[in-house]
């Protein structure tokens, strides 16, 4: 199958070879692809990344919508039969390993980092957050906003 794959991808007009070699390893070591028969976590990543970009409020139905279209299938050279439903959409989710995306983060950050010098970087105004400190800003702010929370009077 790796073959039939990599002959694919050397021959594909979107795909380049090292990027296709970096997602198989991914799947393979992260194991993300491992029970999945549609939903495979480079399709995943592609989806979730474009619906945050392209979709005001994510959801569910937004996600399975923009998977059914001809415009996604068509920028991500998928086939036009592939179609999924909410419900697969959400049992993903739920069990995919979100070390997955971490490490698809890393190699990105690596590779843009490698590209651009720092001055660069630093006209486009990007700024590298720890996503700990994120998840722990969000869990203080809910906790404020909440109004169950704390000392009943």
């Amino acid at each position: 199958m790796l073959q039939k794959d990599l002959h694919k991808a050397s021959h594909g007009r979107k795909k380049n070879l090292p990027t296709f070699l970096f997602y198989h390893h991914l799947s393979a070591t992260t194991k993300v692809d491992h029970y999945s028969k549609v939903l495979h976590g480079k399709k995943m990543f592609y989806l979730l990344l474009f619906c945050i970009f392209d979709n005001e409020k994510l959801s569910q139905r937004t996600l399975e919508d923009t998977f059914n279209s001809s415009g996604f299938k068509a920028l991500f050279v998928l086939g036009e039969a592939e179609k999924i439903r909410r419900s697969s959409i959400s049992e993903r989710l739920s069990r995919i390993d979100s070390n997955y995306f971490k490490e698809i983060y890393e190699h990105m950050y690596t590779r843009f980092s490698e590209l651009y010098s720092k001055t660069e970087i630093e006209k486009y105004n990007l700024i590298r957050v720890d996503s700990t400190i994120v998840a722990d800003t969000c869990n203080k702010l809910k906790e404020g906003i909440d109004q169950k929370v704390g000392k009943s009077w």
